[in-house]
């Protein structure tokens, strides 16, 4: 079932304070769904909302750059909203998650709270919250048992849906209603006109930490394809982001003499530059949700060349801003790289592509789109008067 928003964003009328959200998260890092939550709540501050970001963790505490938190929770503060850790453990215990929620609740008290993970679902229902919640799954494969939903129910008023995969999972296997809300890109990734041709050699750029989802191994097979096809000419695939694993995929690189083709960058503060000195953007993904990266990329006008999953489907377009291929044949993706690489009229068409898609998705209508959903709620949640 899909909930319609009405078309401005209105607060209940006994409002005169302004709407206050808080949005929970796992870490303040790098990957898709933080950089959104970020982005969306510097949103919410221009349209006149006060938002909180709360995460359950210090980034190194699961391994992610505390440089990387630090510019976050910079850009955070910039916008007039706020950042909190709750300074849980790694294993995120119950316990004490639901005393520092109670702790943030109280010291915050915000009117709605927006969870972005399924692990503060639990939290929040032993927390005394009785406000609206609001739950974003980010991928389009479930991480939890689908039984677990029948739970989560109970607690969760309202899904947000980023994909029509992630809007089939909540009809198959939710009975709370949702609204399907895209992701978007940053305004800081905004090309102002196509690309003419690639350069020589073709330098392709990956963005996103290192984790079986993301399926880097195969990249390095399509990257040793490459060499063995183009020889010195061949392009050098870039991988920005960090992980626990990035030593062993190193340690592989360096296995296969594929050194020259493949560069680590780790968890990186100037993805927009990186993407500016790039021709093409590389995604070996499993599956994916909506991926911000591809959104940023495409903004860019860059090409895409993406695996064929679940969230990739429905914003790479083969034949107009970039080529879809099979998620288990590297051959495929390097000949898709060079038939880009070496066709300038074909780059440009799809360059010119990927900029129109990325205009299809702004983060200032994505947040309006929140604010206008958390507003109903509120609504909705109060009292009749006589």
């Amino acid at each position: 079932m899909t909930f319609h928003a009405p078309s401005d964003f209105t607060r209940p009328a006994d409002r005169a304070s302004p709407l206050k959200v808080s949005s929970i998260i796992t870490s303040l890092t790098s990957g898709g769904a933080e950089v959104l939550v970020t982005n969306l709540n510097a949103a919410f501050a221009a349209k006149g909302a006060q938002g909180t970001v709360l995460a359950f963790c210090d980034a190194p505490t699961l391994g992610n750059s505390p440089e990387m938190e630090a510019e976050l929770a910079a850009q955070i503060a910039e916008s007039g909203c706020r950042f909190e850790s709750m300074r849980l453990g790694r294993s995120r215990r119950l316990l004490p998650g639901v005393l520092a929620l109670r702790r943030h609740l109280a010291g915050t008290r915000p009117d709605v709270v927006h969870v972005h993970t399924v692990r503060a679902v639990a939290m929040l229902a032993l927390s005394g919250f009785a406000g609206p919640v609001v739950f974003t799954y980010h991928n389009s494969r479930l991480s939890f048992p689908p039984a677990l939903f029948a739970a989560v129910d109970r607690v969760v008023h309202h899904y947000i849906a980023i994909s029509n995969d992630t809007a089939a999972m909540y009809r198959r296997l939710s009975r709370r209603p949702y609204t399907l809300i895209q992701n978007a890109p940053s305004a800081r990734y905004r090309a102002s006109a196509p690309r003419a041709a690639s350069r020589r050699p073709c330098n392709v750029l990956s963005v996103g930490a290192i984790s079986d989802q993301k399926n880097y191994p195969l990249l390095i097979e399509t990257a040793r394809i490459l060499q063995d096809r183009a020889g010195e000419g061949a392009p050098v695939l870039r991988i920005a982001g960090g992980g626990e694993r990035l030593e062993d995929l190193r340690a592989q690189v360096r296995a296969l003499n594929l050194e020259r083709v493949v560069e680590f960058l780790g968890e990186r503060r100037d993805v927009p530059d990186l993407m500016a000195r790039s021709d093409l953007f590389l995604n070996t993904s499993h599956y994916e949700g909506f991926s911000v990266a591809i959104l940023e990329a495409m903004a860019m006008a860059l090409p895409v060349v993406a695996t064929d999953v679940a969230g990739n489907r429905g914003l790479v377009r083969s034949a107009q801003n970039g080529l879809l291929c099979p998620p288990d044949k590297p051959e495929t993706l390097a000949a898709a790289i060079l038939q880009l690489a070496d066709d300038p009229s074909l780059y440009r068409q799809y360059s010119a592509g990927a900029l129109a898609t990325s205009r299809e998705y702004t983060i200032e209508n994505a947040a309006a789109r929140h604010l206008e959903l958390y507003s109903s709620l509120l609504r909705l949640r109060a009292p009749q008067k006589d």
